[in-house]
């Protein structure tokens, strides 16, 4: 009597056991779920690996962690590996959102070439876009449409070789994917980085997690003025964490709607807009705000006064801009931005101010050949293409 009441003592304690371990790595997972709606990848992983350890081949913990990775700079061999472990089970009947869900999701595919991309691994994400591609109907086509502008990264000429992509690889080197180690936070823009490139920014605040879709009508690698884009109105500014500036237009909950947008878009003339995801972080992270002391949505209003800049300097005047006190007239001293400019000026129009830099160039004999053309607007400088088309059409 004694022996069946011990085993069955013994069941109980072992079955609380487990039972604690279930709850522990659900705790696990609704932490991770957490985490990754706040794009914070670094803490999800955290929270994920325990999880795999319990599960090493759990393709839908995998997948989790594997797509984690492929938003941290650097770490696209980890990803890898692990999204090559999810797609041993891919489901189209894939239940996001719960830990019971042992499968992959379609977009394990979108993850994978985002990661192939990074390593510069082109071949392979050639191959595994022609796979992807024909899951069309089955996902949101935003994700085939991204996975495919990811690939302009890659040489146009590379060629498709095989389905060598789909075979498992080992860890990468010093990688234990079942050590709790330290995962380094995604790369941010910091504001000394910022400041230097004289670009001021707002973080982003969205009310959701789910994807906002907008129509990019272009991007540089300086903020331009919005009256640039003159076709179109109610365009946002945008600075990625790679500091690539991003030029939107709207924040649609469904993708039909900036599909819709996209078509007038491009019927206005910008024939190289697509729609993305402006919840992304990675991309869309802050919005500029100003660029050099300007607000990009101020437009030129007033009067435009070009001048010839001779030189500027903080303290002393060197000694060839010296030399062209007693050899031009006209010269004056403009303060901005801690410096003193010297310049000829002003004039009206951008052609008469080159026209006049043409005869100062034949008068010194080249001495000012370092010298160009700049505009200012109600004391403020402003961009030369900008005062241009207001001046000079």
């Amino acid at each position: 009597m004694n022996k069946y009441r011990l085993i069955i003592i013994s069941l109980f304690f072992i079955l609380g056991l487990k039972a604690n371990a279930q709850d522990s790595l659900q705790l696990n997972f609704d932490m991770a779920r957490t985490y990754l709606a706040k794009r914070e990848m670094a803490d999800a992983i955290k929270s994920l690996r325990p999880i795999y350890v319990q599960e090493p081949n759990n393709a839908n913990i995998n997948f989790l962690i594997g797509a984690a990775y492929t938003s941290i700079s650097g770490e696209e061999s980890k990803a890898l590996f692990h999204l090559k472990k999810a797609l041993q089970s891919i489901s189209t009947d894939y239940k996001a959102g719960t830990l019971e869900e042992k499968s992959a999701p379609i977009n394990t595919y979108y993850y994978l070439i985002l990661a192939f991309v990074e390593a510069g691994q082109c071949n392979e994400a050639h191959d595994v876009f022609l796979t992807f591609k024909k899951q069309e109907g089955k996902i949101d086509q935003y994700y085939i449409e991204e996975a495919d502008r990811q690939l302009q990264k890659c040489p146009s000429d590379v060629k498709v070789k095989s389905t060598e992509w789909k075979k498992l690889i080992n860890p990468p080197e010093a990688y234990d994917p079942g050590y709790i180690e330290f995962v380094p936070e995604p790369k941010k823009l910091d504001s000394v980085y910022l400041s230097n490139r004289g670009i001021v920014t707002k973080p982003l605040e969205y009310t959701t997690d789910a994807p906002l879709y907008g129509v990019q009508i272009g991007s540089s690698m300086n903020p331009v003025p919005l009256s640039r884009f003159d076709k179109v109105k109610n365009v946002d500014v945008f600075i990625d964490n790679e500091g690539k500036i991003r030029y939107v237009v709207g924040h649609f909950a469904y993708y039909k709607q900036a599909e819709s947008l996209l078509k007038t878009i491009r019927e206005k003339g910008y024939a190289d807009a697509f729609v993305v995801n402006v919840n992304d972080e990675r991309r869309y992270s802050q919005e500029v705000v100003s660029f050099h002391d300007r607000n990009l949505r101020a437009s030129i209003q007033g009067k435009i006064e070009y001048y010839i800049q001779l030189g500027a300097f903080k303290e002393e005047v060197p000694q060839n801009l010296m030399k062209l006190y007693l050899d031009l007239d006209g010269i004056k001293e403009l303060s901005y931005n801690d410096f003193t400019l010297m310049v000829i000026g002003p004039f009206e129009k951008y052609n008469q101010t080159l026209n006049q830099k043409d005869k100062l160039m034949m008068q010194t004999e080249g001495d000012i050949s370092d010298s160009f053309v700049i505009a200012f607007n109600q004391g403020v400088k402003v961009p030369l293409e900008e005062a241009i088309n207001k001046t000079d059409k």
